[in-house]
């Protein structure tokens, strides 16, 4: 097998599992905007733990297959890094959704102001990852344009980063002696914005990628 149509497999592959966790994202957004009473929150979680359980089984097979023709491939090693990089995302988000099922289950009460800028950090995720499958497709067809929407996501990341300082600030602020409470959402919040670093590290592996092809 060529180089060419080995890249372009492992490129639509990642795509796919990118997909995947869009769908998982999606789903932990309508949970956090959505009116939340008589839901059934565990109900709902257990779709995004399916997402990131297929999301496991399709990074294993792609690591497998880049394992047995790994000689000559060029960017194995970023195109490793990004699997598995997508790979945590996904566990990130349903660790995220869980925490969050658990609390609404309890009947928790999220403050306003700190499930709205859950919900702007997600809206954000949400548009790094459509920027970074339209990168991914990209790189076999337009490099530049691969490279653009790369370039996207950092700047999304950046963003996060200054929604992520300000709910932090607001849940410490909080006057509140529930420390479940408080610890819970700080790690929904750590694990949001741990998936969007990871995502912006694989944009740069992206943009290494297109700046060979360009």
């Amino acid at each position: 097998m060529s180089e060419g149509i080995a890249t372009l497999a492992i490129e639509e592959q990642l795509q796919q599992i990118s997909l995947k966790v869009l769908d998982e994202i999606r789903i932990l957004y309508e949970l956090l905007s959505n009116d939340k009473q008589g839901i059934n929150y565990m109900q709902i979680y257990s779709k995004v733990n399916g997402i990131k359980n297929d999301v496991e089984n399709n990074k294993y097979r792609l690591g497998e297959y880049i394992f047995k023709i790994r000689e000559g491939l060029l960017d194995k090693d970023l195109y490793v890094e990004i699997m598995n990089n997508l790979e945590k995302v996904a566990q990130n988000i349903d660790a995220a959704a869980y925490r969050l099922s658990v609390m609404l289950t309890k009947q928790f009460i999220i403050d306003d102001v700190i499930n709205r800028l859950l919900i702007v950090i997600c809206e954000k995720i949400i548009a790094s990852i459509t920027h970074f499958i339209e990168a991914l497709r990209l790189l076999s067809v337009n490099p530049k344009n691969s490279f653009e929407n790369a370039r996207s996501i950092i700047k999304i990341e950046q963003e996060i980063d200054d929604l992520y300082r300000s709910l932090e600030l607001t849940l410490f602020e909080k006057n509140t002696s529930n420390f479940s409470y408080i610890m819970l959402l700080k790690d929904i919040a750590d694990r949001l914005e741990d998936s969007e670093d990871l995502l912006k590290i694989s944009a740069d592996n992206i943009t290494y990628i297109a700046y060979e092809r360009m």
